[in-house]
């Protein structure tokens, strides 16, 4: 398969988890669950605990890749500002192998002229259009040196500031990580999220992009 082939390949996977995912959060926190019978729920718990290999590709900080993305954007349109940039993390990622802030990520570029949006993925330093099409225009864009806080300062902030102590006590986790400007004003924010894969707990922080402020923290009991 080529490239392109390979990438709709994780990202179709991507999407299998996350159903996943939600059908496993909307079945156990239901008010009536249905009893599972012991060899799916022993499943379960056996899924939830895994820890995932590592990619087989080589990751860059956001600001990096956002680099080789934005040389692709600008080729599709001369006007295309970034929107928004996201990455996941293999769960049962440590702290100390999540602080590089390096991984794959993916940049959605809005056109003004154009009314178009484009995805791209940054892999191995290589960018890729995944789609692109017609996109209602947003409030607000990143300007390509709005944002100070690399992938690798926010996440070290994150752990300092209660991540470690979430990852230590809830075993397997996963994070995933995006950058948006606030649709009220504009607040460019690292949002991240840690999510425990057995328990369905979630510790949620939004961090500013520019200044490194942390603006909320929200922990699900």
């Amino acid at each position: 398969m080529n490239r392109l082939e390979w990438i709709l390949g994780i990202m179709l996977a991507a999407l299998l988890v996350i159903v996943v995912a939600l059908s496993l959060m909307f079945w156990f926190r239901s008010d009536t669950p249905a009893a599972a019978p012991a060899n799916v729920a022993t499943e379960v718990a056996s899924y939830a605990g895994r820890v995932e290999p590592t990619s087989v590709f080589a990751g860059q900080t956001a600001q990096i890749a956002f680099t080789a993305a934005q040389k692709t954007a600008v080729s599709w349109q001369p006007d295309a500002a970034l929107l928004n940039a996201s990455a996941t993390w293999p769960q049962g990622m440590t702290p100390q192998a999540l602080r590089d802030g390096e991984t794959t990520w993916a940049f959605t570029f809005f056109s003004p002229a154009a009314a178009e949006m484009s995805l791209i993925s940054v892999i191995e330093n290589e960018a890729s259009v995944i789609t692109q099409g017609a996109f209602p225009p947003p409030a607000h864009l990143i300007g390509p040196t709005a944002w100070n806080l690399d992938s690798r300062d926010a996440i070290d902030r994150f752990l300092q500031e209660g991540g470690a102590d979430f990852m230590n006590s809830e075993g397997v986790t996963s994070l995933t990580m995006t950058l948006t400007a606030d649709e009220g004003n504009g607040r460019i924010q690292w949002l991240l999220q840690l999510t425990a894969t057995q328990s369905l707990r979630t510790l949620t922080m939004q961090i500013d992009a520019t200044s490194g402020e942390i603006v909320t923290v929200a922990k699900t009991a």
